[in-house]
């Protein structure tokens, strides 16, 4: 995503990712990945909750599609750090317009369920 920043900021988008740490994990991911995102830390899961997102299960975090999709991000240069927090926790992608109404979710299956940045950037006629 950090990589399509120009392409979401072109497309109108501001994005703000929501992590379960504390302020100083923010810092040391977003520096551990070079991000400009502004992060904000949600350890109470208050917003996940007001999201509704989910919970997995050990078997469904544990899946081979999971795996996999873990070792293609490894062959990619991505390594995975200590898991911290929630590692249950679903994650998901909300589309929000200036006036506050979510004009898209994605509510992932599992872990690594993410609607594709492709996907994403093409949903910016929503909101012209």
């Amino acid at each position: 995503m950090h990589n399509a920043r120009d392409n979401f900021s072109d497309a109108g988008f501001s994005v703000v990712l929501v992590g379960l740490g504390t302020p100083g994990q923010a810092e040391q991911f977003r520096d551990d990945f070079s991000l400009s995102f502004p992060i904000i830390c949600d350890p109470q899961k208050e917003l996940y909750r007001m999201f509704d997102l989910g919970r997995s299960s050990i078997v469904n975090t544990a899946s081979p599609g999971v795996l996999l999709k873990g070792l293609r991000a490894m062959s990619q240069g991505y390594m995975p750090g200590i898991p911290r927090g929630d590692t249950m926790q679903l994650p998901g992608v909300f589309l929000i317009d200036a006036e506050g109404n979510i004009r898209y979710s994605y509510f992932s299956k599992d872990p690594s369920d993410h609607p594709s940045i492709e996907t994403l950037l093409n949903l910016q006629e929503m909101f012209k």
